[in-house]
């Protein structure tokens, strides 16, 4: 064991958890290994997969990251495969044919390949010895990223003759998650290898700053020689920020689902091989992201649940340096996750269950206790409690913001217009736009036009649901308490 993870992988030393993990899978006993991110996942299959032989079949979920895995294996001079719909017929036709003369050590697919049966006889004739689920947390419906396929896929496993073993990895799952995942997979109780969620070589931060933009322009200025990953809930608020930080002389490449697969590769191998050091994406990006230098993460918008952020996250710091993950948040995006929940087409647990989820992430960001604590006992109910002394809470920085200016400036603006005109108009006049609308209306004479002019539409937006919050604007943005009644808001 220890001669393969040197030979084939240059370790020494195996990680916490690893060779534990290794050891039962060579025993032949079903295990999940629940792993930090940058916990050496991948080792806990790849070497018992090279001693016992034959074909280890990885159920993976992402594209991207079957081809990252591939590529590394290739390169230690391991035969791996991937079968999925970024292949042409000639070239699975190839692969099938290796896989078929035990050619292939390592097969990496997606759930949805066993919906294919002419896929499942082929897998009936070969020697598998190793069955690995990757990003487990997928099965469970209690995950923060079920798929339905690799539900259905298990039972598609279990159909296969041959004798092998069943290992499942995860690194953010809940004690419910974990339960689930077991069950499902026919997994004792004490095959279950659970090292700590904690990585103390990351800083947590929450910032409720307005000026998200602003916050960011400032903080890579002061950190260029970082690489970081900056995580956005759109791909148009990934666009837009790229634009501002372009205006900056800042470089940056973007990544999200609405790219072709040339230009997610050219992507993603930019930031990889540091020929850019910021990266801006949806969520699309970053399982399975070897890239250990990674010195920020920054959430522009709160993440839905404590699990999902935590992945993110997660994926600063892989080298064990010391790594900043900034949340920024707004009221506003609470109002959206909860929107989302109403209008979703599932089932009331489940989305009772989301809304328990998004209730611990708004705790998570309200919260004066220690960040990584609040985080460690989210995973680890019983596990006791210390404090990191490095969070923001815990170098007691003031997480309120001081908005009082901002307040009185849109109060004002509203007052100016007469308190007639809609949360849009409101928005352009604070911006300085002179629509034909603004013209005819005389708003691009008033005092207040333009006075906001360096805040984006989203920042101002932010600010105005803040003020309905706060009680000083009702839903049809009248004023219910004037401008010289404000003394001082926090968010």
């Amino acid at each position: 064991m220890q001669q393969t993870l040197s030979h084939y992988f240059g370790y020494e030393t195996f990680r916490p958890g690893q060779e534990e993990i290794i050891s039962k899978v060579l025993d032949h006993r079903n295990v999940l290994g629940v792993l930090p991110t940058g916990g050496g996942k991948s080792i806990c299959y790849q070497v018992p997969g090279l001693l016992l032989g034959g074909t280890t079949i990885v159920i993976s979920p992402l594209i991207s990251l079957m081809k990252d895995q591939v590529d590394q294996l290739k390169a230690m001079g391991i035969q791996a495969a991937f079968l999925n719909s970024s292949l042409t017929q000639k070239e699975q036709q190839r692969i099938e044919k290796a896989l078929s003369n035990g050619e292939i050590q390592f097969l990496y697919v997606a759930p949805e390949r066993f919906e294919n049966r002419y896929f499942l006889n082929m897998l009936q004739r070969i020697k598998i010895h190793l069955v690995a689920f990757d990003e487990a947390h997928c099965i469970s419906k209690w995950g923060h990223d079920f798929r339905p396929s690799y539900q259905n896929v298990i039972s598609k496993v279990f159909t296969l003759p041959q004798d092998f073993t069943i290992i499942a990895l995860t690194a953010t799952a809940t004690v419910e998650v974990q339960q689930d995942i077991r069950e499902k997979l026919n997994i004792a109780q004490t095959d279950q290898i659970k090292t700590s969620t904690k990585r103390r070589n990351l800083i947590f931060k929450v910032n409720p700053t307005y000026q998200r933009q602003k916050f960011i322009l400032d903080y890579i200025k002061t950190h260029d020689e970082d690489a970081g990953i900056i995580y956005c809930s759109t791909r148009k608020q990934v666009e837009e920020l790229q634009e501002a930080l372009e205006s900056q002389k800042i470089e940056s490449v973007i990544y999200h689902a609405g790219l072709s697969n040339k230009e997610r590769e050219e992507a993603q191998n930019d930031f990889l091989f540091d020929r850019v050091k910021v990266v801006v994406a949806t969520n699309a990006f970053g399982m399975g992201i070897d890239k250990s230098n990674v010195r920020f993460v920054i959430h522009y918008n709160m993440p839905g649940d404590l699990e999902s952020y935590y992945q993110e996250a997660g994926r600063a710091g892989r080298d064990g340096l010391k790594s900043e993950c900034i949340l920024l948040f707004s009221e506003r995006d609470i109002n959206l996750h909860e929107y989302f929940i109403t209008v979703s087409q599932a089932d009331d647990d489940y989305k009772d269950k989301m809304g328990e989820k998004l209730t611990k992430m708004i705790q998570y960001t309200k919260t004066k206790k220690c960040l990584e604590a609040t985080i460690v006992h989210y995973f680890e109910p019983n596990e006791k409690l210390e404090e990191c002394e490095q969070c923001s809470n815990c170098v007691q920085q003031d997480k309120s913001y001081n908005m009082t200016q901002e307040a009185k400036m849109i109060i004002s603006c509203i007052a100016r217009m007469k308190q007639q005109e809609s949360y849009s108009v409101i928005i352009q006049v604070l911006r300085g736009e002179s629509t034909d609308y603004i013209k005819y209306k005389g708003y691009d004479q008033i005092s207040t036009h333009g006075l906001m002019k360096g805040y984006t539409t989203s920042e101002l937006s932010h600010l105005i649901d803040e003020l309905r919050f706060k009680g000083f604007l009702n839903e049809n943005d009248e004023i219910l308490m004037c401008d010289t009644s404000i003394k001082k808001i926090t968010q």
